[in-house]
C-alpha cells in the first residue's frame, strides 16, 4: 500500500514574525522598491496624522490603507494605459470606497502630539516649588 502524499505545509503567521514586523510592506514587497517606498509614505504619514503613536488597531486600519492605495495606483496607471475594463471601474469604486471607510474609522482630523513643555512652563513650574513651603 502506498501513503499518501503529505500536503503541503502552509506558512503560518506567528505573532512575531517578520511581515508583522515590516508593516504595510508584509514579506513580499521590497522597501527599495517604487511600491516599497510608497507604502512606507503613506504608512508614516498617517502615523503622524493619528497623533504618532497608532494603537494596534489604528496600525492595522494603517497597513490596510498603504496597501489598498498601493492597488489604487496601480489601476490608475492601468486607465490611464488605455487598458480599462467596466471589471476595473468596479474594483477601483470598490477599493476607493474601502479606503475612505478606513480613513474614517481613523479620524479625519489630525490628532494632535502630545508637545513637550515649552521652557517658560518648566521655568514657572519651578519658581513655584522653590517658593511653595
Amino acid at each position: 500500500m502506498v501513503a499518501p502524499a503529505s500536503p503541503a505545509k502552509a506558512s503560518l503567521v506567528k505573532p512575531y514574525c517578520r511581515s508583522i514586523k515590516r508593516g504595510s510592506l508584509g514579506s513580499d514587497i521590497d522597501g527599495r522598491s517604487t511600491a516599497g517606498k510608497f507604502l512606507r509614505r503613506i504608512e508614516a504619514e498617517l502615523v503622524e496624522h493619528v497623533g504618532g503613536h497608532p494603537t494596534f488597531a489604528e496600525h492595522l486600519l494603517i497597513r490596510r490603507v498603504a496597501r489598498l492605495s498601493l492597488q489604487a495606483e496601480s489601476l490608475d496607471a492601468k486607465m490611464a494605459s488605455g487598458d480599462w475594463t467596466g471589471h476595473d471601474a468596479k474594483t477601483l469604486g470598490g477599493i476607493n470606497s474601502a479606503i475612505r471607510n478606513a480613513l474614517r474609522d481613523l479620524g479625519l482630523k489630525r490628532k494632535e502630539k502630545a508637545s513637550s513643555p515649552s521652557l517658560a512652563e518648566i521655568a514657572s513650574r519651578h519658581a513655584k516649588a522653590d517658593t511653595a513651603p
